[in-house]
């Protein structure tokens, strides 16, 4: 009898103990989702990813006690889908969540609407930031954080466009240290909104060893219920916390890391932008290929300006290296300008690794202007991301650089 209640108990403890660690692995408190902005009336997009706007709106929704939000811009149309954010974040903001904006100072003048209604509003407080104007960069970062512990990262930029009329990639990312990171660059453009750079050079104290996040203190979150490590990086170089990952720094590193293939799709490339020759990428992707890595580099039809295009023909040259332009299709509805393009930033590196930003490849987005994106390494999402570019790259939108070629300025604008 004693014996059969041992073996009972023992069952009951075992079957106890699975569900609970079942439980356990099923729902991860420290995640990562990946978020994808699909033009429509095109065939981009992929099911294993999730779309901005209901993203966007369950963080927003599901906020407690505030929202922090840095974007290069806020340009809203009555009845698109932004429209629906700023609500929103009005309705948070009545409900007693404090929202703090930072804007660039250049583009506020192109689109103070919005931001000007949102700065009227209680709980909400809009800073316009010119100090990066002021070195002929801008504050180019695309991020919010909602209550200290949930962020968004990506290419995405608080635009109506944004949803519906431009192909992005971000992620939504769960965790509270790395919001907290990612807080203290938050915090000091806050402050440097009301400094100028000329009269108070930036000195900044070292993030302490314990608090570092980088290659070999990375975070670990989860990715379709598979282990992830990931880690931040930002520009501009020499306006961030020493100890920080730079941008320039990850990607260079990943590139020189490479042993297969690399991945790139970006909105532009261009090693010599105004007259400045930026050879440290461009030079790391012709090494990479002359050992033997395949390249992919996939850019937008915005790309084809000079001189920029003058480097995606030299590259195409390179054995190992292809090289196509997107042309996303008009949109029925007529012309809109700035829009109907790629705008994705990303880097996939072999089967493991990638980085993911708001950084353009020109020298000003990595030592002039405010960026801000992560390093992930882990095969499942580095899968998912592969399976957006290929998306593109071989869809009927892109076409392959031909060297001999006089491409005619795009029509961006009206």
């Amino acid at each position: 009898m004693k014996k059969n209640t041992f073996f009972r108990s023992l069952f009951i403890f075992l079957c106890f103990g699975y569900l609970t660690l079942s439980a356990q692995s099923s729902s991860h408190k420290n995640y990562l989702q990946l978020v994808e902005s699909v033009p429509v009336e095109t065939n981009l997009g992929i099911k294993q990813t999730e779309r901005t706007l209901p993203v966007w709106l369950s963080m927003i929704n599901n906020a407690k006690k505030s929202i922090d939000l840095e974007t290069f811009y806020v340009s809203n149309k009555a009845g698109k889908p932004l429209e629906k954010v700023i609500k929103a974040v009005l309705k948070a903001a009545a409900r007693g969540i404090k929202v703090r904006i930072i804007s660039d100072g250049k583009f506020y003048k192109l689109y103070p609407k919005t931001l000007n209604k949102l700065n009227k509003t209680g709980n909400i407080t809009v800073r316009i930031l010119s100090y990066f104007d002021k070195m002929d960069g801008v504050l180019h970062a695309k991020y919010f954080i909602v209550d200290g512990e949930e962020t968004f990262i990506g290419s995405q930029n608080w635009d109506w466009r944004s949803f519906k009329q431009i192909h992005e990639l971000g992620m939504r990312i769960h965790d509270k240290r790395l919001a907290g990171y990612i807080l203290r660059i938050f915090n000091l453009d806050w402050k440097l909104s009301k400094l100028n750079p000329v009269e108070k050079p930036l000195k900044l104290k070292p993030v302490q060893a314990k608090d570092i996040i980088n290659k070999a203190h990375p975070i670990e979150l989860y990715y379709n219920k598979k282990p992830v490590f990931l880690y931040p990086t930002f520009s501009p170089i020499g306006y961030i916390y020493p100890g920080m990952v730079s941008d320039e720094s990850a990607i260079l590193k990943l590139i020189n890391g490479a042993r297969k293939r690399v991945l790139i799709q970006l909105l532009t490339y261009n090693p010599d932008e105004y007259g400045s020759f930026y050879p440290t990428l461009d030079d790391a992707l012709r090494k990479a290929a002359l050992r033997g890595v395949k390249i992919k580099l996939l850019v937008s039809n915005w790309n084809l300006r000079k001189p920029g295009v003058s480097f995606l023909k030299s590259l195409q040259v390179i054995p190992n290296i292809q090289v196509k332009f997107s042309v996303i299709p008009q949109f029925s509805g007529g012309f809109i300008p700035f829009a109907r393009v790629e705008h994705c930033k990303y880097l996939v590196v072999d089967n493991n690794l990638l980085w993911l930003g708001s950084s353009n490849w020109a020298k000003s987005y990595f030592y002039r202007s405010r960026n801000v994106g992560v390093v992930i390494r882990g095969q499942t999402v580095n899968s998912t991301v592969a399976k957006v570019f290929f998306k593109s790259w071989d869809s009927s939108y892109a076409e392959s650089i031909n060297p001999c070629k006089n491409y005619k300025r795009p029509r961006i604008s009206r």
